[in-house]
């Protein structure tokens, strides 16, 4: 058997329900996009398109960065049903060393902007930070749940490929297993851009899927993962359709409770992020080929992550309540080690397929 393109199937459809969070996210299936329209395209036109795309969850970024634009996107995506988890240049400077002492004031002010608007989802604390930072970032994000507990404060995490040196732990797992003991986080974030220029591809992808999908079920808490909907030049290609479903399904197959795509508007070379005092300054990259291109018309990815958002919503609130019990991979017709599937087992030597098996007392359902 020899599949093309990655084909999702979802057997046993039977009714599920899950108790109310008190977070809600977290009770549901989120798709997500990192940066919207830049501050002079923020208008109801360009919300409704990124709503016509599927997602759900919008993280600004591209410019806007304080409680005044964040709260006019706040106003925008509840009018199209969307919402917003922003970026506050309030909250930054806590997060960026980790002797810098917290201006509670400041932070209770940032709070108290977001915590009762109805489209507004979370807090961003910080983007892929090392090690040594995870004491502070605990202490900020036990700050904000003691402010507003129906709302995650969320950190997004380096993959495995940052190294020793950037995640500041001697691998990838030691590195979530801190994260998850440090921090304590509700759900956990991450990131992997797995297509490379020209034409490779990070092999620990599924590696680190394993790892996150691991150290989450063992905490009781879900995971998303942030994917690739862009190019950044001499380092990540623009995928193709296969590519795009190809992340989603797999991501679908190891239990992911949502992902989020990077990006959905082509940024500027800084994203927008502005310099913080203490902090490196803001990485500078070539991005093309987004969703939307640097001046705001759609690119043949559009079209393909709004198919695979229109389905993968669908297949992932029918996964919600199901308990990951096993993922297995095979290539060339044989399972790789590690991996069990009780369930589905491919004929032949030219299979090559995730196969996520989701258990509800008796019943089952595979991806």
């Amino acid at each position: 058997m020899k599949l093309s393109i990655s084909v999702l199937l979802i057997f046993l459809i039977t009714a599920c329900s899950s108790g109310p969070q008190e977070i809600e996210i977290l009770n549901e299936f989120i798709i997500t996009a990192y940066s919207g329209p830049p501050l002079k395209e923020v208008n109801i036109e360009r919300y409704r398109e990124m709503a016509d795309a599927g997602i759900d969850v919008l993280v600004p970024g591209n410019g806007t960065i304080n409680g005044e634009q964040n709260l006019k996107a706040l106003d925008l995506a509840e009018q199209v049903g969307m919402r917003v988890i922003p970026v506050d240049i309030r909250s930054m400077p806590f997060a960026q060393t980790p002797d810098v002492a917290i201006d509670t004031a400041r932070i209770e002010a940032m709070v108290n902007d977001y915590r009762d608007h109805p489209a507004f989802a979370g807090y961003v604390v910080r983007d892929e930070p090392d090690a040594s930072l995870f004491p502070a970032l605990g202490e900020l994000c036990k700050l904000i749940r003691e402010l507003d507990p129906s709302h995650e404060p969320l950190i997004n995490l380096f993959p495995s490929y940052a190294g020793p040196e950037r995640l500041g732990n001697v691998d990838f797992r030691s590195h979530v297993r801190e994260f998850i003991e440090t921090v304590e986080p509700s759900l956990l974030s991450y990131d992997n851009y797995a297509l490379r220029e020209p034409d490779t591809w990070y092999e620990y992808w599924f590696a680190d899927l394993d790892v996150v999908r691991d150290e989450c079920r063992k905490a009781g808490i879900p995971f998303w993962v942030f994917i690739q909907s862009e190019g950044i030049r001499e380092h990540m290609r623009v995928p193709t359709r296969a590519e795009i479903l190809w992340q989603v399904n797999t991501v679908l197959a190891y239990g992911a409770r949502g992902f989020g795509w990077f990006t959905y508007w082509t940024p500027e070379v800084d994203q927008g992020i502005p310099q913080v005092e203490g902090a490196p300054p803001p990485l500078i990259e070539q991005h093309y080929g987004g969703m939307l291109d640097a001046d705001g018309n759609r690119t043949p990815l559009y079209a393909h992550v709004r198919e695979a958002n229109l389905y993968g919503k669908e297949a992932g609130m029918g996964l919600i309540g199901w308990d990951n019990a096993f993922v297995a991979r095979y290539e060339e017709g044989a399972m790789l080690p590690g991996g069990s599937s009780p369930i589905v087992s491919p004929e032949g030597d030219q299979a090559h397929l995730i196969i996520g098996t989701f258990a509800q007392g008796h019943k089952r359902r595979v991806v």
